[in-house]
């Protein structure tokens, strides 16, 4: 008997290699996926399996950061409720409500400071405040809700920058009467 030739093999074989890598994919990174998705279902299922809600890559960021970063508020709730810590650091010093500011994720921050998140913490890089970083990107929103929870507007980086000077410099005008000290 003639064996048969295989031709579409050879088309398959990038298709195993993805299925392949998937299945290697370790269970933590799945879930910091489903954070970074917003698929609530799927990050409540790896919880209820017993994944680690704290485990983070390589850079130091969880499930928390990815969530918080793209504005998922039921998923931090979520992860908030079942345990995870507020406040991770980043190996750069940042922690999520960092992310969550930079990004404009309102909502987010205001759940992370209704959670008891420091309003006037500061990042490892030129100790700057979630109020420089709302000054700077010019979000009145998210100046008001900081200001709200006591944020310190004579805050300086280690470059000797207040909130009100990143206004200026960006020239959001409108901000300066809400951050002068």
């Amino acid at each position: 008997m003639k064996p048969v030739a295989t031709h579409w093999t050879l088309p398959l074989c990038p298709l195993v290699l993805v299925l392949l890598s998937s299945c290697m994919t370790a269970p933590e990174e799945k879930l910091r996926l489903a954070a970074a998705e917003g698929n609530i279902l799927r990050v409540q299922t790896f919880l209820e399996q017993g994944l680690n809600l704290q485990a983070a890559d390589e850079r130091g960021v969880t499930p928390l950061f990815l969530a918080a970063k793209h504005g998922h508020r039921n998923v931090v709730a979520l992860l908030l409720e079942r345990g995870a810590a507020m406040n991770p650091i980043r190996q750069d010093g940042v922690a999520p409500i960092f992310i969550a500011a930079q990004e404009g994720q309102r909502e987010v921050v205001a759940l992370l400071l209704k959670s008891g998140a420091d309003v006037n913490t500061r990042a490892g890089i030129g100790e700057v405040t979630l109020l420089h970083v709302a000054a700077y990107r010019g979000d009145q929103e998210l100046i008001t809700l900081l200001l709200q929870h006591g944020a310190n507007k004579h805050a300086r980086m280690t470059s000797g920058e207040r909130p009100v000077d990143f206004a200026q410099a960006q020239g959001h005008a409108a901000l300066i009467p809400l951050l002068e000290p």
